[in-house]
């Protein structure tokens, strides 16, 4: 039972290998990540090594020199399993190297080993492939101290299927050289039975670490969707709260009293055209509160719109000035719908409707680099000043109802790089308030 490669013992580990292969492998098509791939090759080479006292006739001249080549390639990979499993090129990154050398000496071996026995003979070859051994035996146990450095379960874990291998391994081996090969055979023991002792224990110990790691994926893939639904779920939201912000009941009642007046001053015309812009900025919202984002070109259409609808308004009008960096594409640029009005709302509501003489409000937007910076500048009374005036009622909205908007630009970037500021400006003469925005361009494409 236990000397022979055809018996039932030999035939499950053999399969069980090839089972494990076959999991590992289908796992990684499914998920593409690397630590599955190598298990699953390191698992492969290993069962082809372990077929070499069963194969056909026809195969056995290939066995003959490469059958070290396929265990030590099998190694590559478990070098590579090791290295991905520990992280040991953030960890413990000095002996992240030394793996690196540890795969290219074996890789190095995989293509020698065949030559070797072919110009030089088997005594050689066999010579060669003991000390090689050795060499690699003592590295690997300085290497497992290094290894438990590094805290964790699967660290644990993988050191102890390790050693089992590494020390079952070495039975076979050195059982072959203290009792001879025939003289194990005849207790009926085959020395190789240890080598497939330590590959089982070995494969059913990483098989429960690829089970947790496994396990982890798909538990970062919930935590990723229920992610998802509340990020959906808080942009519809604040996309309500930007709808909201526009179509205010202030601001309808004030247009339609606006409407209301050029009609009793009987000015059709006036009206008519108040009507025409207002319904379309009314379409225009509508239409883009529908969408996660617009491009820039078509933001900056909707401001000019309702800038045209206040100024109207405004005693005296005000003055719009738009300084755009040619090097934007604007058509291909994306950014959350209707979020420069609220800052230019409150630029004429809580800045210029209250300032006697010259009026102005300057939007110019600059290529920095890969981010977009906006400046909304204008020259009204400033904001501690409208505070002043409007009796400390304005910072529960957070300057007038911006905070959404900052909210939505933040959830399209993730919030990486998002820089948003409102600051008093004061001159010589006059004073005034600046919105500075920064983000990531986000382009189409």
């Amino acid at each position: 039972m236990f000397d022979d490669f055809h018996s039932e013992v030999f035939s499950w580990i053999r399969g069980g290998l090839l089972v494990l292969f076959i999991i590992n492998i289908t796992v990684y098509l499914q998920n593409r990540k690397t630590l599955f791939l190598y298990y699953s090759l390191y698992l492969f080479f290993v069962f082809l090594y372990f077929l070499k006292p069963i194969v056909p006739q026809f195969l056995e001249f290939f066995y003959q020199y490469f059958n070290y080549s396929l265990l030590y390639l099998s190694f590559v990979f478990y070098v590579d399993f090791a290295r991905v499993l520990i992280s040991t090129k953030k960890k413990i990154p000095k002996w992240d190297r030394f793996f690196v050398l540890e795969k290219r000496g074996l890789l190095l071996f995989v293509i020698l080993a065949p030559m070797i026995q072919y110009y030089l003979g088997h005594k050689i070859y066999m010579f060669t492939v003991f000390a090689f051994s050795s060499v690699l035996n003592v590295f690997s146990v300085v290497a497992y101290f290094a290894i438990s450095r590094v805290k964790g379960r699967n660290v644990e874990y993988f050191i102890i299927g390790s050693l089992s291998f590494l020390i079952l391994g070495n039975v076979s081996t050195y059982s072959k050289i203290l009792y001879g090969h025939d003289e194990m055979l005849a207790i009926g023991v085959e020395p190789m039975l240890f080598t497939y002792l330590g590959v089982l224990f070995e494969a059913l110990v990483f098989t429960y670490i690829m089970g947790r790691i496994f396990k982890q994926i798909e538990e970062k893939k919930t935590e990723f969707k229920i992610q998802y639904v509340l990020k959906q779920k808080e942009a519809a939201e604040l996309k309500m709260t930007a709808l909201r912000s526009q179509m205010n009941p202030h601001f309808l009642f004030n247009s339609l009293n606006s409407i209301n007046n050029f009609v009793l001053k009987n000015k059709p015309e006036e009206a008519s055209d108040y009507i025409t812009s207002f319904s379309k900025l009314i379409r225009k919202i509508l239409n883009n509160s529908e969408r996660m984002y617009i491009t820039l070109a078509e933001e900056l259409e909707v401001l000019e719109v309702y800038v045209d609808l206040e100024r109207t308004r405004v005693y005296g009008g005000f003055e719009f000035v738009k300084k755009i960096d040619e090097r934007l594409v604007l058509e291909d640029i994306k950014v959350p719908p209707l979020f420069l009005q609220p800052y230019i709302e409150n630029s004429i509501w809580h800045g210029l409707v209250d300032k006697v003489g010259n009026k102005k409000i300057e939007l110019e937007l600059i290529k920095n680099d890969a981010f977009l910076t906006i400046s909304i500048r204008d020259n009204g009374i400033g904001l501690s000043n409208s505070l002043k005036q409007k009796k400390q009622v304005l910072p529960k909205r957070k300057f007038f109802g911006a905070s959404a908007t900052e909210k939505r630009i933040k959830l399209l970037h993730n919030d990486n790089g998002v820089d948003i500021g409102i600051n008093d400006v004061s001159k010589e003469i006059g004073t005034g308030t600046v919105v500075s925005m920064k983000f990531p361009l986000k382009m189409l494409y």
